[in-house]
């Protein structure tokens, strides 16, 4: 597991969008899961135009795995899934979960703690 100290710049009213896929899981597997998101992560999603960034949740009872990865643009992404490198990372991740439910979406707003800002 990587453990970067980043930060994330998103800007409202742009065409940038993200993919938020909750995959449904047994627990069993999770770990297995999130590693073949990793990997397929750092080995072909950061080579793709107009891949920005993604970040990997794990739930605590071990049940799912939440991918939110940004992209630059739809049609970026549209362009990435045609890809063959990653159509065959698609069918293995769908094949470790259970379930999955990837959903395009827009920031609408950001939010920080007051004492985040400084």
């Amino acid at each position: 597991m990587t453990s970067p100290t980043t930060s994330l710049s998103v800007t409202t009213g742009t065409d940038q969008i993200a993919l938020v896929n909750v995959f449904t899981v047994d627990i069993e597997r999770q770990a297995e899961l999130v590693e073949a998101l990793d990997e397929a992560t750092r080995s072909i999603f950061t080579k793709v135009p107009g891949f920005i960034s993604a970040n990997l949740h794990v739930s605590l009872d071990g049940t799912r795995v939440v991918n939110y990865a940004q992209w630059a643009d739809k049609a970026s992404y549209s362009s990435a899934l045609q890809r063959p490198e990653v159509r065959r990372h698609v069918e293995h991740a769908a094949g470790i979960a259970r379930a999955y439910d990837p959903t395009l979406v827009q920031v609408w707003s950001v939010h920080n703690s007051d004492a985040a800002v400084s």
